[in-house]
Order: C-alpha cells, then sequence, then structure tokens
C-alpha cells in the first residue's frame, strides 16, 4: 500500500524578507510484513516437562538446551522423539567452561515431543516430555474479555494441546519451578490459568479447524479502564500491574517473540467521567491505546495482528444521557485508522442480550466471530465475502445538502426503519429514507440542512434486533459526530 503526504516549511525572518513556503512529495510505502525477531536464549535454558514452543516465520520452533556440565566431557547429545519415534539428535562439543548449547526444531502439529539429553554416545542425564509446537495468543481488556463472571455451571474441562502458563502468586514461593498448566475456562479450584469462556472456545476452534496446539493467555481484570492497562517502562514486568503481571507470564514462557495476536475487549469502564484526567474516557482513550500497543510490540516484537471489539451501548449501564458512551465505541471505531494491521468486531449484533456480562452463549459468539479472522491472517482462510463488521470511510452531502452519502468498506443491507436511527447533529428525525448501491448508504434527509455531523446508533435509543448490517450478515460498527463534507 502506497500512500502520499506533503510535507510543508515555512521559513519567516524580518531579514529575508516574505515567508517562502517549501512543498516536497514523499511516497511511503508500507513493508508487506516486519522482517522476523529471533529470540535469545538463556545460556541455561532448558525445557520444562509440558512446555509449549511456538512456531516461526519458517513454521518451526527451536527448542534450546543449554547449560553447563558438572563433569567434563568430550560430547553432549540432545535426542528429540516425536511420540516414540527419534527424529533429530543435535551434539556439540563442550568449551573450557563445560558449558554447551544445543538445539532442535519442532514442527507444529498434534505432535507430543520428548528429549533425551546426555554426555558421550548414550549416557541419558535428563528427560523431558510433553512438549508441544504451536501458535501463541494474548487475550486482554475487562470482564467481558477475561468471560468469567457468570452464575452459570460449566465443566472445569481442559485440552492436552491447550497450553498456558500460571498467574504469578503473591507468595514467591509458589512461582517458583514448573509453572505450565492445562487452562481452563473458569478458576474453580485453584487453577492460575483461566482462559475465559470465549478464550477457551478460541482456543479449541482452533486446535480443532487448524490441528495445532494453541497457547493462550488471559489477562484481563474486570472493572479496569484502560490507563490501568499501561506498561511501567521503569518496571515491565512489574507484578502489582496488569501489564507486569501478564508480562512476567509470557517471559516465563519464553514466549515474548511467539505471540502472533492480540484481543482485546475493553471500554466499559472508560465510558463514564471517571477518567484520569477528570473528563471522559473517550477523550484520552486513542493515546492509552497508542502507547499501550507501543509496549505490546516492544516486549512481543512478532506480534501481527490486534483484534479490538467495539463495546455494547451503555454496556454495563456506565455511558449515559451524554452520549459518553457513543463517543467511546466512536474511539474504539476509528482506531484502526491508526493502525494497518487491526481488525475491528462488532459486539452488537450477538443475539443474546449481554447489557454487561454477556451469558456463555453470547460469549460463544465471540469466538465464532474472532475465529474466520484469525484463520484468514494466520493460516491462509480464504472467504467469498468480508469477515469484518461493516465500517463507515466517508460520509458527504449532495450539491443540495438535502441527502447524505455514507462510504462502508463492505456492501450493506438497508431497512427503513432504521432512519431513527440516524442523527444529523445530534438531532434525530431529519433522515426520511434511504437506498443502497453497494458499499453506499444515501440517506434522504427531509430538508436541507446546516448540519455538519452525523451519528449512527445512540446508546440512550437503540433495538438490538434493528441494526445496519453487512451483507455479510455482521452488524456494522457505530459512528459518533462523524463529520459531513461538502
Amino acid at each position: 500500500e502506497i500512500s502520499t503526504r506533503d510535507w510543508s516549511s515555512d521559513v519567516c525572518s524580518s531579514d529575508l524578507g516574505a515567508p517562502v513556503s517549501q512543498s516536497v512529495e514523499i511516497q511511503v510505502t508500507e513493508p508487506s510484513h516486519d522482517p522476523w525477531v529471533a529470540r535469545t536464549p538463556a545460556k541455561d535454558e532448558k525445557p520444562q516437562e509440558g512446555q509449549f514452543y511456538a512456531r516461526d516465520d519458517k513454521n518451526q520452533g527451536v527448542l534450546h538446551y543449554n547449560g553447563v556440565l558438572s563433569d567434563a566431557a568430550e560430547q553432549v547429545f540432545l535426542k528429540l522423539y516425536a511420540g516414540e519415534t527419534l527424529v533429530q539428535t543435535a551434539t556439540a562439543k563442550p568449551d573450557a567452561t563445560n558449558a554447551y548449547a544445543l538445539s532442535v526444531i519442532l514442527k507444529p502439529g498434534l505432535i507430543k515431543y520428548r528429549v533425551e539429553f546426555g554426555t558421550g554416545k548414550d549416557n541419558v542425564l535428563e528427560r523431558v516430555g510433553n512438549l508441544v509446537c504451536g501458535d501463541a495468543y494474548i487475550i486482554d481488556g475487562q470482564s467481558n474479555a477475561l468471560a468469567t463472571d457468570t452464575g452459570e455451571k460449566s465443566p472445569a474441562e481442559t485440552n492436552e494441546w491447550i497450553r498456558s502458563y500460571a498467574s504469578p502468586s503473591p507468595n514467591p514461593k509458589d512461582n517458583e519451578g514448573n509453572l505450565w498448566v492445562l487452562p481452563v475456562w473458569k478458576a474453580q479450584n485453584g487453577e492460575r490459568a483461566e482462559l475465559g469462556w470465549w478464550g477457551m472456545e478460541l482456543a479449541k476452534r482452533l486446535v480443532e479447524s487448524q490441528q495445532i496446539p494453541i497457547f493462550m493467555i488471559n489477562a484481563a481484570v474486570g472493572g479496569t479502564r484502560i490507563d490501568m492497562h499501561q506498561r511501567n517502562p521503569s518496571n515491565p514486568t512489574d507484578r502489582a500491574s496488569i501489564y507486569g503481571r501478564m508480562l512476567w507470564r509470557v517471559e516465563q514462557a519464553k514466549l515474548t517473540h511467539g505471540i502472533r495476536g492480540i484481543l482485546w475487549h475493553q471500554g466499559e469502564n472508560d465510558q463514564g467521567a471517571d477518567g484520569p484526567t477528570g473528563g471522559y474516557g473517550w477523550e484520552t482513550y486513542h493515546r492509552f491505546f497508542i502507547e499501550m500497543a507501543a509496549g505490546w510490540k516492544q516486549d512481543f516484537p512478532n506480534v501481527k495482528n490486534y483484534y479490538v471489539f467495539q463495546i455494547w451501548p451503555n454496556s454495563c449501564s456506565m455511558g449515559g444521557r451524554f452520549g459518553s458512551g457513543d463517543m467511546l465505541r466512536e474511539k474504539q471505531r476509528s482506531l484502526n485508522e491508526l493502525f494497518s494491521n487491526m481488525r475491528m468486531v462488532s459486539t452488537l449484533g450477538v443475539r443474546l442480550p449481554g447489557g454487561c456480562h454477556f451469558p456463555l452463549e453470547g460469549w460463544g459468539e465471540f469466538a465464532r466471530m474472532v475465529q474466520p479472522l484469525l484463520e484468514a491472517d494466520h493460516y491462509g482462510r480464504v472467504m467469498a465475502e468480508p469477515l469484518t463488521a461493516p465500517n463507515l470511510r466517508s460520509a458527504h452531502f449532495n450539491s443540495e445538502r438535502d441527502s447524505v452519502v455514507l462510504d462502508f468498506d463492505q456492501p450493506i443491507v438497508w431497512d427503513d426503519k432504521l432512519v431513527g436511527h440516524f442523527y444529523l447533529d445530534g438531532e434525530k428525525g431529519k433522515v426520511l429514507s434511504g437506498s443502497v448501491d453497494g458499499s453506499r448508504l444515501t440517506l434522504q434527509l427531509r430538508e436541507r440542512t446546516a448540519s455538519t455531523k452525523i451519528t449512527y446508533l445512540k446508546e440512550i435509543e437503540w433495538n438490538q434486533e434493528l441494526l445496519l448490517l453487512g451483507k455479510n450478515g455482521i452488524a456494522a460498527l457505530t459512528f459518533c459526530n462523524v463529520r459531513v463534507s461538502e
């Protein structure tokens, strides 16, 4: 994709006379992908029972076995088994300090690996098993990302191909040793890694469709604003912070360079006027998201995609009659204008009532909506129609200013009952009818207007059964106070 930007500079001086303006056109080409950054292994790095290895851009995982022998030896070896079949042997000569470094290659798939390490030709010193290789993701946000706050019961099932790393404990001794676990959707019996309902459903769906192990961490915390998810640059792994606990888990799992995507559902607590600056949360939402995403990219350099949910109108009754929730959703919608690798997900059309927290079946819809996006971005899935929610690209008046043309990023469908959900300068009742031509929606106004902004759907008055939909059946993202050009 090539974009053009004009850069201008003015020089003004009483000695030089009139200001001089210069302009140059710069062609900017976005790379098709970022180069893969390899993680540097520790000098004493060894696998742990049950460990997950993320595949890289070469479609392989690398298992490192590094350390120092207590007794000198002429040779060390590392044997890799897929099940009971020997698939690779690596050997090395220890250096003068008895230090050694070995590595073997893992192919992703529903394969359980084990390794044997030893000296000489067949003197086995250590065995480690139940090792897998696949793809790693993070879920973050607040309660609808956590997806556990429900009275509904469900078995604490696990899956041998879904892995996670335990949450840190206040007791330092609990954070020692092997913390690799099979996660559950909700911790009910002392488990230390829960994925939430839709996180677990999504992981299960990917294992089934792609036949590949999945690593997932759910770092969400209910009732939190976006400013509470920021990275502490002076102590990034500060376990007193949400970000620090997340990063600690990923670092301990040695997967900082293996995270492929981050899924973000948050914003309910940013709708009101209790933000960190004393204003409304939407006013600073972009800034905080950009700073947080910069932290993600710094700590997870190979992350490829961000998946952001636009929350329900007046979600958890934290919006209000002042339209602060409408503006918060607008800030979420327009985030993908700032990121080329972002997918927006609409929760508006989830049929089961959400209000605040969705029932399990509603959360299950989250997994159903996100699965094809991940499969398109990471597994080569090709779809005949768009996979995302329709998003407004631009709005403009006709020459008479008695109709508004809305251009979306995909074909949409229209119902004249929707006219009451469009507002010009915040006022309802100005739209008479609508018509669609592909991805273009033309709203015929009752009369000429001097209005300058348009809104679709207000939190104080909306109907889940009456929504603007894409031809793909997905509810369009709401927008608020979008400027209408001439």
